[in-house]
């Protein structure tokens, strides 16, 4: 490409200098100077004629004539020649030719008309003539001057053209000469690759024959063009034996046959491909004895000279899968076997906590009586010994989930060194009925809020400080906490100076159901689950844990967790973690509710009967989830107890239908009843439509709490004759700060202002239909409109009052004037402290 480029940029210039030299040539041959000088003379030559006429009057003015017609075509041809053009750019030479054509011009009647006037203007023609010659002078000149250079700048242009043609022609000898070198580089190379391909088809040629997988290769056609020794092994023929067969007939079983043929004809015919560059592919060939097996296929294609080929690479995989099959078969007796011990799990779960809640159930109840010190020895222990028992049952279930991976932990703020305080406060007591002096540490580098599950920590930590107690007597015990350097990584530990343990014990003491054999083993006893709940917890926080002991002379125990310090956050952080439930006091009773139990156990009905009675409910029962149903849709209660594992319709149907019935805007609270407390089964009684879980066993503190919460909803609980509950304060502040917190404290005020507005307006229409009797459909959807705009900005008071007299317009029970004045004080008392809120008072 280059060279023709370089010739045809060659040629033109030999065409160029051609022109060049024709242009001098051609005015060689006009003799353009000689015509230039010779208009001078041509006037000189008119001038004499005209001398000699006049000097003899008989002379002939032919002479006159032909001087004049040869001047005036010697001026035509250097007006228009093209052999003048750049004389004629000079404007002086324009000029002058242009008065001199008006002097021939103005000559011309005289030369054509008669002797007598041409005679008679001799003497004048004279004098013109002498005048122009000095024009015809000076574009001789300046012609001559245009000229020489006109001839300058050829030479210049054709010796340029020929320098370049000269620097042409060597760059393209030269490019000529870099071309045979590349050229004969080529041709080496092209030698060299042949030589390597001849190698490489010797290579291959010997690792097909020596591959330990089968080497198809079939044409368009499918008739086998390549057949190794694997193939042979593999599909049992030999290789005379397949070269030209084909493939189908071959190693494809006759059910897959036709599949094979439709696939290559829409592959030709369409390039669509379902096989071919799939990489491997599991399928069934057949052996020559016609014995069918599984094969790994790969195949590609390959374009030859002879057309496309199909190359194939297959594997007897018939171990493998058989390998597989044996696998997958143990598995799912494994896996059926670990389902087994779960279902076994949960349900003796469920059948140790019934009995349980029974027993626990009956000492809360036998509490109240007054009892003797002998009596409250005894429930004393028969309450610890139950206590005991749930929490083995609970230690398996922990075992159990952390086994199945079902384990959710919390990532929440907490205060690392508070819930180190808390805790060796809560086991002081424990520690010093042993003689042991309890007391923590802390080194956080001042980031003691840190991310995490406080609840899982605690449970590691107190199971580590449970087993520091119990192995020392009369001594100290640390519980420690430290940052390691600037990382997330925070080390907790538990010291103690009890017995020790030996060095060939520590290795198992994080396994299941170990207990070593100690001086102390008669006086503490346990599971020998606490150290493998631990570390199953830790591992799954994402840390380790680990022991340094010394036989007599105490033990560490130490965690390491991922606790990303959360310092920005402090201000928003509470100062603690609760403390344990049976810390906290017993909450007192709510008002009085109307109940309905439902369970299946006599007993469980009977202790949360008493329960529920004793604190002044009124309480009805259902012995399935069938009759709980039908006694929801004949009664209105304030909250129901469901238990979940019933016979006939168990807790989560009853509840689904429940659910399905309730009247638009109402919600009647139901509470699960249940030994079932695994993540998954939560989210699938919420699910249902369960308002809260409470985890068997039952007690007082848990009920009332459930209670005291539910007794805030909708409307107020009913009461015994002669009871008035205590009016809930006008505002929720939590709702409100919340509120401000997430838009803004100016556009909650923009807000509070609009709602003031709008629900004042709502409020006294609801109040002027109640007041005139006009009680529909509408107006429940009026006050339900109200109900949710005042619980968005925490109107508590006013949302349950409306809650309350939606619910008695839709059950047909028509509110009066009366109930009119009350909505309308709630409503007073509501705008009153929204107002004083607002403006900052």
């Amino acid at each position: 490409m280059l060279i023709a480029l370089a010739l045809g940029y060659l040629v033109q210039m030999a065409q160029e200098v051609r022109r060049e030299i024709d242009a001098l040539a051609t005015a060689n041959s006009d003799n353009t100077q000689w015509a230039l000088a010779q208009a001078d003379v041509d006037v000189l030559a008119l001038q004499a004629a005209i001398a000699a006429a006049g000097a003899a009057p008989d002379t002939s003015l032919r002479d006159v004539r032909n001087r004049f017609d040869i001047l005036f075509s010697r001026v035509r041809i250097l007006s228009t020649s093209p052999l003048y053009a750049l004389m004629r750019q000079d404007p002086g030479v324009v000029a002058a030719l242009g008065r001199i054509d008006v002097f021939l011009a103005e000559t011309v009647p005289l030369i054509d008309g008669d002797d007598a006037g041409l005679r008679a203007a001799l003497p004048a023609l004279s004098a013109r003539t002498e005048a122009i010659r000095a024009e015809v002078r000076y574009v001789t000149l300046e012609g001559v001057a245009a000229l020489a250079r006109e001839s300058d700048v050829q030479r210049t242009g054709v010796a340029a053209t020929l320098s370049l043609v000269s620097t042409l022609t060597a760059a393209l000898f030269f490019v000529m000469i870099v071309l045979l070198a590349l050229l004969a580089h080529f041709v080496r190379q092209e030698r060299a690759r042949a030589r390597a391909e001849r190698h490489t088809r010797a290579r291959l040629a010997s690792i097909i024959a020596t591959s330990l997988d089968a080497v198809l290769v079939v044409d368009e056609d499918s008739r086998v063009i390549e057949f190794n020794g694997a193939a042979e092994q593999i599909f049992g023929y030999t290789r005379d034996e397949a070269l030209g067969a084909r493939m189908e007939d071959l190693i494809v079983p006759d059910h897959l046959r036709m599949a094979h043929k439709d696939g290559m004809a829409r592959y030709l015919a369409t390039g669509q491909k379902r096989m071919i560059g799939q990489g491997r592919i599991q399928l069934e060939a057949r052996r020559k004895s016609g014995e069918v097996f599984p094969m790994e296929l790969s195949v590609s294609s390959a374009e030859t000279r002879g057309g496309e080929i199909f190359v194939s690479f297959a594997r007897d995989i018939s171990r493998r899968v058989a390998a597989e099959r044996e696998l997958i078969q143990a598995r799912d007796k494994a896996v059926a076997g670990e389902k087994a011990k779960a279902d076994l799990i949960a349900v003796m779960s469920h059948e140790m906590r019934t009995p349980l809640n029974g027993m626990l159930g009956t000492l809360e109840l036998l509490d109240t009586a007054g009892r003797d010190a002998r009596e409250a020895e005894y429930l004393d222990i028969i309450r610890a010994s139950g206590r005991q028992l749930l929490h083995h049952v609970d230690t398996v279930l922990e075992i159990s989930r952390a086994e199945a991976g079902k384990i959710v932990f919390a990532q929440e703020p907490f205060s690392l060194p508070a819930l180190l305080r808390e805790l060796v406060e809560s086991q002081r007591v424990v520690a010093e009925h042993r003689g042991n002096a309890l007391s923590h540490r802390v080194d956080m580098q001042g980031h003691d809020q840190v991310v995490g599950d406080p609840a899982r920590i605690r449970q590691v930590l107190l199971n580590l400080v449970g087993n520091a107690i119990k192995f020392t007597r009369n001594g100290t015990i640390w519980v420690e906490a430290e940052r390691l350097g600037g990382s997330d990584m925070v080390e907790l530990r538990v010291v103690d100076d009890g017995i020790g343990i030996d060095a060939a014990d520590q290795a198992r003491v994080f396994d299941d159901f170990v207990t070593l054999d100690t001086s102390y083993t008669r006086a503490v006893g346990g599971t020998g689950l606490g150290l493998a709940i631990v570390r199953r917890l830790v591992v799954a926080m994402g840390g380790e844990v680990g022991l340094k002991s010394e036989k007599g002379a105490g033990s560490v125990f130490w965690v390491r967790l991922p606790l990303p310090s959360v310092t920005r956050l402090a201000a928003a952080l509470p100062p603690a973690v609760p403390g344990p439930a049976d810390a906290a006091p017993v909450p007192g009773p709510v008002p009085p509710m109307k109940v309905l139990i439902v369970e299946d156990n006599r007993i469980n009905r009977v202790v949360l009967r008493d329960l529920l009675e004793q604190d002044g409910h009124r309480v009805d029962e259902a012995h399935d989830g069938q009759q709980g149903v039908e006694a929801a849709a004949r009664t209105a209660y304030d909250i129901v107890l469901m238990d979940i594992s019933m016979p006939v319709l168990d807790g989560v149907a009853a509840t689904r239908a429940i659910r399905s019935a309730e009247a638009r805007g109402t919600r009647l609270p139901i509470v699960a009843l249940t030994a079932h407390a695994a993540p998954a089964d939560k989210e699938r009684f919420r699910a249902a439509g369960v308002d809260e879980i409470l985890v068997k066993p039952i007690s007082r503190k848990g009920l009332r709490a459930v209670l005291a919460r539910f007794s805030q909803h909708g409307a107020a609980a009913p009461s015994e004759p002669g009871a008035e509950a205590a009016d809930p304060a006008p505002l929720d502040r939590a709702q409100l700060d919340e509120l401000a917190a997430a838009l803004g404290p100016e556009k909650v005020r923009a807000l509070v202002g609009a709602y003031l507005s709008e629900t004042g307006a709502a409020i006294a229409a609801i109040v002027a239909r109640l007041q005139t009797g006009a009680v529909d459909a509408s107006l429940a959807d009026a006050v339900h409109h109200a109900a949710g705009s005042s619980a968005l900005f925490g109107a508590q008071a006013l949302r349950g009052a409306l809650a309350a007299l939606e619910d008695r317009i839709r059950d047909g029970d028509a509110p009066d004037a009366q109930d009119a004045s009350a909505l309308a004080e709630v409503w007073t008392r509501t705008a009153q402290a929204l107002e004083a809120l607002n403006t900052g008072a």
